[in-house]
């Protein structure tokens, strides 16, 4: 075929353009594909070649495929007889075309063309704009060829489509003829290429392209995975719940992620910079002024930034820089900052990298545990019982204020001493230190321990503390516990109070068993009294005899006066507080009390009378005994004086409120002074405590004076104390004086009461009852004496109207008097009732009443009692 005019000539070894005649044979679509799989993937499926290639005629007409000249491409027919290495070497390049032609001899001369060439090309004809459309989404073409002149519409409509479905794939144009403006416009519009059909350089110019779109393709695929990286450290950072930011060497923020931004309270990095760019400020208005001192964009403040600049500019990186910040709504929250400053070519610092986590909620975490660590410490420090940790070699490693204030150091000056030397060695078999050496792994034990030390004794329990790693409820094993936890309790106040206790039951033994020996002395004591006093009526005054009687009974009434006083002490009797004189009391006591003092101690009394107290006898020569007591033991080792006086003194408003007196008027001054040691002033104000005491252990208790002081203030009354050392001490106690003074009942007082009817009289001691008939008679009654109470209630229900009185025993056999006035009053409910009672627990005078009694009285009596007791009834003669 001759050249194409203004062309060169065809250059040597290169085939000229041969356009086949117009035959349109049509080709099997499913060969088409096959040949075009063998194009694009290098595959050559000599097998299916006798399936697949068909003359011309049976092929579609608009699905064809060509090969050079007539006969099978090179690779089809050498590929039977080649090695695998020889037939790579010589295969020419494939190469899959898309045509857009309306003519099958424009795509058979250009596949002709570039067969010549050493390609291997495949084509697909594209007559419409549709099979064009559909092509060049199904298959991935290594280069799209149109004419200038495409079929159905312009080369710049198929350049446009093809561009917006295969950007990448080459795009060349054929014209007819040499067209510089063509060349121009479609070079300008995307296209790769301009050609002539009859071009001497077409089919290099083809090889160029496909070698540039082999290489497009490979940097295609490099960028995308570059691009695709990209999005994913993209993703990464946008996605992050840490904020990661960017600044200039002096601090300027030039990038940040959302997570920055989200952080300090801006919706997005471009609100954060346009924050900053507008100069604003994290909770400030616009146009309002920014905090003095804080960055642009309101979340750092310049201090702040400037430490974390000066640290990288150090050390070239900081870590867990931690500090507050503000969110956009001017609220502070703490981060923490973790960056490295980035440095260009020669070393010079070009920029800062770093990340930002909110740990707001990390502080908060932290801040209740120092609070919790700080609380544990108040309460650890703050408990009175004693705590002291130890390691394995019993040396402390931490103790509380307890142990410190009990031994006048600071738990930090106990840390490392043993436990010898903090709890001292105990003589004792319980030695703390050597129970805790004992102790097996894992148990706890509580014993009761006197700490030398300490100076007292301790209950102690003793706990293994466990190592870290280790559990509460761990198999124990050999070896030593790895620490020990030692709480001690102090009880030395509780083993007094035992002591006490124990001293008190015994006392109460005593009073119960001298209660019973009082209740038989009293009958006893009645009897004896009874007849000396009916003797007496039977004597003349002026009589030896009578004088002897006379002193008998005296010696009763103190008798029984002392009987009353062991009941008192025995709680068998509760005290009452009736007029009394206090001569008779003092004397009594120090009388008493003679006999158990030393013999090198003095005693002088200077009594006055005073009239009667408004007291009770046992708890007034309590009083007395006690300060008594006391001032004999200060001189018992040199002796002295001991002086009591007692007087009476009337007090003012003034004088009364100087002495904490509750009013003025009228007192009883008793002052009990010694010639002892006396007080040391730093101790006098702490002498009526209770259980405070100088004495040995076995000296006293204490409770003494403070049983002094509650006495006398009970009565109203003061006590006062002045001491001198080496003078003596004195004590003042002053008692409202009774404002009525009464006086016991005279001896020939049951001259004014006269009696008369039928008296039923009840005791299970019969000399008693007898004693007690013959009173009666004395006084005017006829008398029924019985020692049965039983008998004596069958008595009474035979006639109830015909008795005037019933006198009767309270503790009797069978019956008690309660229990009998319950049953006579049932029968008549007027009958006066008089219970006699020498010991009775739990009979108390509200007691009697409610069960009927009408009077209650003390044995021993004698005749001018009863006869009181009587009359108070109103049972003399024309009364009743």
């Amino acid at each position: 075929m001759p050249s194409q005019p203004g062309m060169p000539a065809a250059m040597p070894g290169m085939l000229a353009p041969e356009w086949p005649a117009p035959t349109h044979a049509p080709v099997r679509r499913s060969a088409a594909l096959a040949l075009l799989a063998e194009a694009v993937h290098g595959i050559h499926p000599v097998a299916h070649w006798s399936a697949t290639h068909r003359p011309a005629a049976h092929w579609p007409a608009t699905h064809r495929e060509a090969m050079s000249a007539s006969s099978p491409p090179p690779s089809l027919r050498t590929s039977g007889h080649t090695s695998g290495q020889d037939a790579t070497a010589a295969r020419p390049a494939r190469l899959s075309l898309l045509i857009v032609s309306e003519s099958e001899e424009f795509a058979r001369g250009l596949v002709t063309r570039l067969a010549a060439c050493g390609l291997e090309p495949s084509y697909m004809l594209a007559e419409t704009p549709s099979e064009l459309s559909r092509l060049i989404t199904e298959e991935p073409w290594d280069m799209v060829v149109a004419e200038s002149e495409a079929p159905g519409m312009t080369w710049q409509e198929v350049l446009m489509l093809v561009r917006g479905v295969r950007e990448d794939v080459p795009f060349v144009l054929v014209a007819p003829t040499a067209d510089e403006g063509l060349a121009l416009e479609a070079m300008r519009e995307g296209a790769d290429e301009v050609l002539c059909a009859d071009d001497w350089h077409l089919g290099p110019a083809f090889m160029r392209l496909v070698r540039e779109a082999e290489r497009r393709r490979t940097l295609s695929v490099h960028w995308r995975e570059i691009n695709r990286d990209a999005r994913q450290w993209r993703g990464m950072v946008e996605s992050t719940v840490l904020g990661i930011f960017r600044c200039r060497p002096w601090g300027e923020l030039i990038s940040a992620n959302p997570a920055f931004a989200d952080m300090f309270g801006y919706p997005s990095p471009d609100a954060l910079f346009a924050a900053i760019r507008s100069g604003g400020a994290a909770g400030v208005a616009p146009g309002a002024t920014m905090p003095d001192g804080w960055l642009p964009g309101g979340f750092l403040d310049r201090g702040t930034l400037d430490r974390m600049l000066n640290t990288l500019r150090d050390e070239g990186e900081v870590r867990d820089f931690e500090t507050t910040a503000r969110r956009a709504d001017g609220s502070t929250f703490w981060i923490s900052v973790n960056a490295r400053v980035q440095r260009g070519t020669t070393g010079e610092i070009s920029g800062i990298e770093g990340t930002v986590e909110d740990i707001d909620r990390r502080k908060a975490v932290e801040n209740m545990i120092i609070r919790a660590k700080q609380e544990w410490e108040k309460t650890f420090d703050s408990v009175p019982d004693i705590i002291m940790i130890m390691d394995a070699d019993q040396r402390v490693r931490r103790s509380n204020m307890a142990l410190g204030r009990l031994l006048g150091l600071h738990p930090k000056d106990l840390v490392g001493r043993h436990c010898n030397d903090v709890l001292g060695a105990s003589v004792m078999a319980g030695d703390v230190c050597a129970a805790i050496r004992a102790m097996p792994w894992g148990e706890s034990r509580t014993e009761e321990l006197y700490l030398p030390s300490l100076g007292g004794h301790f209950l102690v329990t003793l706990s293994p503390f466990l190592a870290e790693g280790q559990f509460d409820g761990e198999p124990g094993r050999e070896g030593a516990a790895p620490g020990t936890v030692l709480v001690a309790h102090d009880i030395s106040s509780r083993k007094q109070l035992e002591a006490r206790l124990r001293q008190a039951q015994k006392m109460e033994a005593i009073g119960t068993l001298a209660g019973g020996i009082a209740h038989d002395f009293n009958n006893i004591l009645g009897v004896m009294m009874g007849y000396t006093e009916m003797s007496l009526d039977q004597t003349e005054d002026g009589d030896a005899q009578h004088r002897r009687l006379t002193e008998v009974l005296a010696a009763g009434r103190r008798a029984r006066d002392l009987i009353r006083q062991i009941l008192t002490f025995s709680r068998q009797e509760e005290p009452s507080r009736l007029p009394l004189p206090p001569l008779s009391p003092i004397k009594e006591t120090v009388r008493l009390l003679r006999a158990t003092l030393p013999a090198n101690v003095d005693i002088r009394l200077d009594l006055a009378d005073t009239g009667p107290l408004l007291a009770n006898l046992s708890q007034l020569q309590q009083v007395i005994m006690n300060l008594c007591g006391n001032a004999a033991h200060a001189m018992k080792e040199h002796g002295g004086v001991l002086h009591l006086s007692l007087d009476a003194v009337d007090l003012d408003e003034d004088e009364a409120a100087a002495r904490s007196l509750p009013a003025p008027g009228g007192y009883a001054r008793l002052r009990v002074r010694d010639t002892g040691h006396g007080i040391p002033a730093d101790i006098l104000e702490n002498i009526f405590d209770p259980f405070f005491t100088t004495k040995k252990p076995d000296e006293g208790t204490g409770m003494g004076l403070a049983l002094v002081h509650g006495i006398v203030t009970a009565h109203g009354g003061a006590v006062t104390v002045q001491s001198t050392v080496g003078v003596g001490t004195e004590f003042e106690v002053l008692l409202p004086l009774a404002p009525q003074a009464g006086e016991e009942a005279a001896t020939g007082a049951d001259s004014a009461h006269s009696g008369s009817g039928l008296a039923l009289v009840v005791d299970d001691e019969a000399p008693l009852a007898a004693i007690m008939g013959a009173m009666l008679e004395k006084l005017g009654y006829r008398v029924v004496v019985t020692a049965n109470p039983l008998d004596a209630l069958d008595r009474f229900r035979a006639d109830p109207t015909n008795w005037r009185l019933v006198v009767t025993d309270q503790t009797m056999p069978g019956m008690t008097g309660t229990e009998l006035t319950r049953q006579v009053r049932a029968l008549r409910p007027d009958l006066p009732v008089v219970l006699c009672s020498g010991f009775s627990e739990g009979l108390g005078h509200d007691a009697a009443m409610e069960a009927g009694v009408s009077v209650m009285l003390a044995k021993p009596l004698l005749r001018a009692d009863l006869a009181a007791a009587l009359s108070e009834l109103g049972l003399e003669n024309g009364k009743k």
